[in-house]
């Protein structure tokens, strides 16, 4: 594939990416993605044969993004607390977003448990990433119960998140985020 084509395929990802997370995927036609690229239609199929194909490479492209973040936090952070501290400093950072659309991750399966199963069965991946990184973290902090801690932290801040959005309020985020800390400090 040549360089041109590979741009063009990585805009479009990024802009349906965007556009998928704001108006849903459901929401979001060929004709959005075209229309905010300023491209024809035809040169969308030309790289994606269907919307669900756009959203498995978008997909595919967040996992990579959770990937590297992940990575980095590895890093950045040796201690197992402050790894867990970093996830909840995650949902702070993205406070705006959350409020006016949601959790990316979270509006996505909601949207796709509904009549999309095998996609959602895919976006499902991107928690997957996050509880076995929360599992590893639990575990080196020396709980035999890590996996079930890991799912309880993604439930809270799944919770926090949504009502965030519900109420649009985003001192329920910090509040929340708060407790989820001292959670996690308690433990």
């Amino acid at each position: 594939m040549s360089r041109p084509n590979l741009d063009n395929r990585e805009r479009i990802i990024t802009a349906a990416n965007r556009l998928f997370y704001i108006k849903g995927y459901n929401q979001t036609s060929f004709a959005d993605v075209a229309n905010e690229l300023e491209i024809s239609k035809g040169n969308l199929h030309y790289h994606f044969r269907s919307k669900d194909d756009l959203l498995k490479a978008i997909i595919s492209f967040r996992i990579d993004m959770v990937k590297g973040n992940l990575a980095k936090w590895e890093q950045a952070y040796p201690e197992p607390i402050d790894k867990l501290r970093r996830f909840v400093q995650m949902l702070i950072n993205e406070e705006a977003d959350i409020v006016r659309y949601g959790c990316p991750i979270g509006s996505l399966n909601m949207e796709l448990g509904k009549f999309q199963l095998e996609l959602r069965d895919l976006s499902r991946e991107l928690f997957e990433l996050f509880r076995r990184w929360l599992e590893k973290a639990f575990k080196q902090l020396g709980h035999k119960d890590s996996k079930a801690l890991s799912l309880h932290l993604l439930t809270m801040a799944q919770g926090a998140a949504l009502l965030t959005y519900v109420y649009a309020d985003k001192k329920l985020l910090k509040a929340e985020c708060n407790k989820i800390i001292n959670w996690i400090e308690a433990l």
